[in-house]
């Protein structure tokens, strides 16, 4: 999983819509029945309503208010091993966290092995099973600079370019289409020059 930067900003009560209210209830009550030890984490009902209030005040400052990045975070929570409620510093790290997968990259521990199987391609790379063209780049980018030096060095620059491969992805870059075979058509040959290949054939081997 990736870190993304939050955009922090100062956010007043009266900024805060109530259908953003609404949506907050509705994700203490799921964060509730994820983590059932929640009660220890509020001495009472008007603590439990404080933090609600603290929780929709930080989430706006974080920039996380999309449903989407609201819903991923759900997602991590109910992964968690922990029974205990999460700090809303926890639960922003984890609406903020996404996939490599999901850029159509493969992990660190993932690259490594991709490459080694890429450099046997690299020469026909339209027969290597590319997970999108963010890959292609990666992969080629890795293999144009570091394919005739120590695989040490390559390994040192595998975070350093994954790292900008995300970067490109996620700044909507373009990449470079994935390479695709082009079919070669069967030559047609002419019907005399057939004719005169056979003839010839025919002389050397001394055929009438």
């Amino acid at each position: 999983v990736i870190p993304m930067q939050a955009v922090k900003s100062t956010v007043k009560k009266s900024d805060i819509p109530d259908n953003a209210v609404r949506l907050i209830d509705r994700m203490f009550i799921r964060l509730k029945s994820i983590f059932p030890a929640w009660k220890q984490a509020f001495a009472s009902e008007i603590e439990y309503n404080e933090t609600k209030q603290v929780w929709l005040e930080e989430l706006f400052k974080a920039g996380v208010v999309e449903p989407m990045k609201l819903k991923h975070g759900l997602d991590l929570a109910a992964k968690s091993t922990s029974p205990f409620f999460p700090s809303v510093g926890q639960f922003i790290a984890w609406c903020e966290f996404e996939s490599y997968h999901e850029l159509g990259l493969p992990t660190l521990e993932e690259l490594e092995q991709r490459l080694k199987k890429y450099f046997g391609y690299a020469k026909e790379p339209h027969n290597f099973n590319f997970r999108s063209p963010a890959e292609y780049w990666l992969l080629s980018e890795l293999y144009r600079n570091y394919s005739k030096k120590k695989w040490e060095d390559c390994q040192k620059a595998m975070p350093r370019i994954l790292a900008q491969a995300v970067v490109k992805v996620r700044s909507g870059d373009e990449f470079e289409p994935i390479p695709i075979a082009i079919e070669e058509k069967p030559k047609v040959i002419d019907r005399q020059v057939a004719i005169q290949g056979v003839a010839r054939l025919k002389t050397i081997m001394g055929v009438n």
